[in-house]
Order: structure tokens, then C-alpha cells, then sequence
């Protein structure tokens, strides 16, 4: 697929940068705009969201996949109508694929109990060639 924004990267960018760039896009736009939606431990709805999540992923440029998984065991189960809690860097995981020419980029956001922290990062890149083609 030919790229019209590809005239605005610098030329020297490539297509291994570009996939890495495309997911860690992604990623970014998961956790900015989904953490603090209210969610509780219905399966409908955590299974809903994580398909809008996976969803509104794909419509960006070079995706080529998108996995959510929420979480649940840290959620309580709803004992009055206040009993819910935000979606949290702790219980998403997310796993995008991006590829670019010739290459592909995984990456993935979950949290790191050791760090204490949700990570983004570089999973794997998969490159037939470095250059652009």
C-alpha cells in the first residue's frame, strides 16, 4: 500500500523505524485515551471494550493486528451501584502489530511487577530489509 505521508518522514527513516514508529503510535493512543474508563468485573463488559480497544486500534494506518486483555482479577466484584473502578496501565495488556514495507513491529503495554510499572515496549521486529522498498 502506498503511503501519502511518507513525504513528510525524513528520507533516511526506514521501513524497520517506520513499523516501530506505526506501533508505538498505537500504543500510546490505547493508553491515553482508554485508561480511567469506568469499567467492574462484567465479563460483557470487558469483553465489549476490549473489542472497541481492538477496534479503534485497526482504523489506524499499518496495523496489522491488535490483542486486548483486561484483567479482571484485580477487580471487585460490584457489591453496591458505586462498586467500580477505572481501566489502569495495571490490568491491560496489549500486544500491536504493526508492519511497514517491508517490515513488522511488535509491541506490547502491559504491566511489569518488578518495575511497577505499565511498559510500553519493543517486543519483536521482523525486517525482510532495512532500507526502503
Amino acid at each position: 500500500m502506498s503511503d501519502p505521508a511518507s513525504k513528510y518522514f525524513d528520507p533516511s527513516i526506514t521501513d524497520r523505524e517506520r513499523a516501530i514508529f506505526e506501533a508505538a503510535i498505537a500504543l500510546a493512543m490505547i493508553y491515553h485515551k482508554f485508561t480511567g474508563i469506568p469499567i467492574s468485573s462484567d465479563k460483557r463488559l470487558i469483553s465489549s471494550l476490549e473489542e472497541t480497544i481492538r477496534l479503534s486500534s485497526a482504523t489506524q494506518p499499518f496495523k496489522e493486528s491488535t490483542d486486548v486483555k483486561i484483567k479482571t482479577g484485580i477487580l471487585k466484584k460490584k457489591k453496591n451501584p458505586y462498586d467500580y473502578t477505572e481501566l489502569s496501565g495495571r490490568n491491560i495488556d496489549v500486544k500491536v502489530v504493526a508492519r511497514y514495507g517491508g517490515a513488522e513491529a511488535t509491541a506490547r503495554l502491559r504491566f511489569i511487577r518488578e518495575i511497577s510499572y505499565p511498559l510500553m515496549y519493543i517486543e519483536k521486529v521482523k525486517s525482510r530489509h532495512n532500507v526502503k522498498g
